[in-house]
């Protein structure tokens, strides 16, 4: 049996890290975000736990793609008991929508990874 686990890393280039931070924070509800260090990387990584279990974390490196629009690299998934209510904390806090067809609700962080906001089962 194989499953997918409740981590998930991502890059992002260094200037994008308060920008993520407050997003993890106001928009998908992380109490906890954490710098986190590592002796092998220039610069502390982000850390997000989400309240409903799972974390992302952020690498920062100056050669990590940063777009204004969705990149076509992996989409992630957050579950949601009001997806509706996700999807309007992000566009409240500035985020951009991204139309596309499947569910209801994507949005883009900075720099380009997209989030659709699904049903909690």
């Amino acid at each position: 049996m194989t499953a997918l686990g409740n981590n998930v890393h991502i890059f992002a280039r260094p200037h994008r890290r308060e920008e993520l931070r407050r997003c993890f924070e106001t928009v998908m509800g992380c109490q906890r975000v954490a710098d986190v260090t590592h002796h092998a990387m220039p610069e502390p990584m982000l850390v997000a736990y989400f309240p409903g279990g799972g974390n992302l974390s952020v690498e920062f490196t100056a050669d990590a793609p940063d777009e204004d629009h969705p990149r076509f690299g992996a989409w992630l998934e957050l579950r949601a008991e009001d997806p509706a209510a996700v999807m309007q904390a992000a566009l409240d806090a500035g985020l951009q929508e991204v139309k596309h067809p499947g569910h209801p609700y994507y949005f883009m962080l900075p720099g380009g990874q997209v989030f659709t906001v699904a049903p909690a089962r």
